[in-house]
């Protein structure tokens, strides 16, 4: 009896640890220790800030939709083997440099309803 009370002990440290160190793994990271971010979500569309404005699904400018329903940018300006055979809705995860909404005001995503820009260094698909 003692020896299952311990196990169920340790177990729910286990547990608990992980749930501590996994908590918001999904979120945007690694933002200020060398101003590199990682963030995971899906391709889409980017949505406008007049909602009576409506941009035809074709027309769309994509960027990726966070896990939390944030909405960034991508400038891949700066990467050279850009992924081109993405689609909307795929899952993905971006690293690069985020610049805040503020600094988009004056840029080509000044219509869109964004949280800031990823200055992309790597774009991968993801499950």
């Amino acid at each position: 009896m003692r020896r299952n009370a311990i196990w169920l002990v340790v177990i729910a440290a286990l547990v608990a640890f992980g749930l501590l160190l996994f908590k918001g793994w999904d979120k945007v990271v690694n933002n200020g220790i060398d101003s590199m971010i990682t963030i995971t979500g899906n391709f889409a569309c980017l949505p406008v800030k007049d909602t009576a404005q409506v941009v035809p699904e074709e027309d769309c400018t994509l960027g990726v939709k966070s896990r939390d329903g944030s909405y960034y940018a991508l400038d891949i300006s700066r990467i050279q083997d850009a992924n081109t055979d993405l689609k909307a809705n795929d899952t993905i995860a971006v690293t690069g440099t985020l610049k805040p909404d503020s600094e988009a005001k004056n840029s080509n995503w000044v219509m869109y309803d964004i949280d800031g820009v990823v200055q992309v260094n790597t774009l991968l698909r993801t499950r």
